[in-house]
């Protein structure tokens, strides 16, 4: 073996010996270290990466393993990957992404930075729930630049303004779809203010809409039901 041969094989020694040691951490650097998160699912001798990635015999950009995603159907794209955990069977929490039945934020299965990675990077660890950007309940404001003046304003405390929602709990981990949340200013957590995700839901909107979370009343028209869910209610009864 060339002198060459023996750097290639000395470095794939210790590449394997720091992953199987120290976990994902050690290689994977700030911007990468799922070591800690729910994602961190490293045992003794196996490390986080190898549940998703395979350096050898692997298929695809992303050393897939098992082959390259579906092209097709309800778990086309990276959704494979992350149904073989999200699916209610693995994860802590019931699963609710991934129910066929509700519409979901489009993505383009297999195009890098249009599948599920449009929003989600499994390996940051900076922003909840895996997203690439800060501000879970009005981070759309990211792609979607026409949300402004013209559109239903966010960041606005409904009961200040006299509003008074008919139906404020939602909650998909118990079979709850339909309602509008509100969020603390930051839009990270529970509070008084309307956000992007008080009208919408990018993991199972009611069927028949646009991921909204308030289903429509037949007759009304596309948006009726939502706006009157907070609009009908202007003074507490």
């Amino acid at each position: 073996m060339n002198r060459r041969g023996l750097l290639l094989v000395a470095l794939g020694a210790i590449i394997g010996a720091s992953l199987l040691a120290g976990g994902a951490a050690s290689v994977l650097g700030e911007s990468k270290d799922v070591a800690g998160t729910k994602h961190d699912v490293a045992t003794l001798g196996t490390p986080a990466c190898i549940y998703c990635h395979v350096p050898r015999d692997a298929a695809g950009q992303l050393l897939w393993p098992g082959g390259l995603p579906n092209p097709e159907g309800p778990l086309a794209g990276e959704k494979r990957m992350c149904f073989s955990c999200h699916d209610g069977t693995v994860t802590r929490e019931r699963s609710y992404v991934f129910d066929p039945s509700r519409p979901e934020h489009l993505r383009k299965p297999g195009i890098e930075g249009q599948d599920c990675d449009r929003c989600h990077n499994p390996h940051e660890t900076k922003n909840e729930k895996f997203l690439k950007m800060p501000r879970e309940a009005a981070f759309c404001w990211n792609c979607h630049f026409e949300a402004g003046p013209t559109d239903h304003p966010i960041g606005v405390d409904v009961y200040a303004a006299g509003y008074y929602p008919k139906d404020t709990h939602f909650d998909p981990k118990s079979g709850d779809f339909s309602g509008t949340r509100l969020w603390n200013a930051e839009g990270t957590g529970p509070g008084n203010n309307v956000m992007c995700l008080s009208c919408h839901n990018p993991h199972g909107g009611q069927p028949g809409t646009l991921i909204l979370t308030v289903a429509e009343s037949e007759g009304r028209g596309p948006f009726a039901s939502l706006c009157s869910s907070c609009h009908e209610r202007r003074f507490v009864p």
